[in-house]
């Protein structure tokens, strides 16, 4: 029975990062009919998708607070209902108007956000240590297998003829799993904070205080060159996987299905490529690891958009997706070696500089494109990736002049 009781948590965390995945990676595939609905330029109708990217940015944050005072299985019960009558609002209503979808949109986020840190809590409540780090790995793996299943789904229905509205509300199938795995049993206890009876005078003193200190001591230029990397690397992705496909469409004339290939090509791959990193680590030294990743980044992105055959470009995304997912896991472990015990706020600051770039990428990338074309917000990518890989540089020769070690495994990091 315990061993049952583990699998139902563990799928129920495995889902909330498939749903979050769900959304989340279709844009690409489903932006030109979205464009159409609302009768906009795609440059201008992407932004739509900073409004969900900045929903999962506030619901990540609310949900610091939520899971200290409610109990997890019912913030996730709440959260998915709520993702499930959005989505079904979205499907039948198809709403016509910019402010309608954006305001659907952003309390989407907000609910898969708080959904996803429900189940990254259930991780950390139900594995030890020693299993946790391979638990969240997996967690990776079910998003990019998301990241495959949904954006191919959504170009098949595009391609049939089928509104946009219908893949996403196949998300929303995940989360009615989702619901009845949560109501068949009982969740672990979030730490929960109760109120006390008289105030604490230090703690309303001392903490801010501290906490504020805390945070001055991670303002060193390394860390800000790998916050900044960090978030780089996020623009370049969501760019690239969001254009890629209309790029397509519009360069070569491909039909929805074959162009949205692509970035489920991406992340197909990058299982794969995730896999093969936690072996890589073990072995190659994390610093080399992380610039050899990111030079490859700029090559097969730069190689991509100078090639003049669809098949090429498509093909080229299983490269991309196998040989550079694995820089945002091994940036924040370099991340955290900047500063001497790298308290909690530094992964933190990290985490939330990667969101940041993933709510900015669709709108900044829509600039791009209405000043020039699909294929501008591709070199945006490139541009991205070559800025991102030279703060690294400068990361890693300003450890040496501090007379750190460039050898550390990312195991030693984390």
């Amino acid at each position: 029975m315990q061993l049952i009781h583990q699998v139902r948590l563990t799928l129920i965390a495995f889902f909330s990062y498939m749903v979050m995945s769900g959304l989340l990676t279709q844009a690409g595939v489903i932006l030109n009919a979205v464009a159409d609905q609302l009768q906009l330029a795609p440059a201008l109708a992407v932004s739509i998708f900073s409004w969900l990217t900045g929903g999962v940015l506030i619901g990540t944050c609310v949900s610091m607070y939520l899971y200290t005072r409610f109990s997890i299985k019912s913030l996730l019960v709440l959260t998915y209902s709520l993702l499930l009558v959005l989505l079904c609002i979205l499907s039948v209503f198809k709403p016509q108007h910019y402010a309608s979808v954006a305001l659907i949109f952003m309390v989407l986020g907000v609910a898969c956000g708080c959904g996803l840190s429900g189940g990254a809590v259930i991780i950390s409540k139900i594995y030890q240590a020693q299993r946790r780090a391979s638990a969240f790995i997996a967690t990776d793996c079910a998003f990019s297998a998301a990241g495959y299943l949904f954006p191919t789904l959504a170009g098949w229905l595009l391609a049939q003829q089928y509104p946009w509205q219908y893949s996403y509300l196949a998300v929303g199938i995940v989360g009615l799993f989702i619901i009845a795995l949560v109501v068949c049993g009982d969740s672990p206890q979030a730490h929960q904070v109760k109120a006390s009876k008289a105030p604490d005078k230090s703690a309303d003193t001392e903490e801010p205080y501290s906490a504020w200190q805390e945070f001055r001591s991670l303002l060193c230029v390394r860390v800000l060159c790998m916050a900044t990397a960090v978030c780089l690397y996020l623009v370049a992705q969501t760019s690239f996987l969001t254009w890629a496909p209309s790029y397509l469409t519009s360069a070569f004339a491909l039909p929805p299905d074959q162009a949205g290939q692509v970035v489920g090509n991406y992340w197909g791959a990058s299982i794969f490529g995730l896999l093969l990193s936690v072996v890589l680590v073990n072995i190659v030294p994390t610093r080399l690891l992380l610039l050899s990743a990111s030079v490859i980044a700029i090559g097969l992105t730069t190689a991509m958009v100078v090639s003049g055959s669809p098949d090429t470009f498509v093909s080229l995304g299983f490269a991309f997706g196998f040989l550079t997912t694995c820089i945002y896991k091994v940036a924040i472990s370099l991340g955290t070696q900047q500063v001497p015990n790298a308290p909690p706020m530094l992964v933190t600051l990290l985490l939330f500089s990667g969101s940041v770039g993933s709510t900015l990428a669709p709108a900044v990338s829509g600039v791009v494109v209405s000043l020039s074309h699909e294929q501008g917000a591709l070199w945006l990518s490139v541009c991205c990736y070559t800025i991102m890989a030279l703060l690294f540089l400068v990361t890693i020769l300003s450890e040496n002049k501090k007379g750190q070690s460039t050898d550390w495994p990312l195991q030693r990091a984390a």
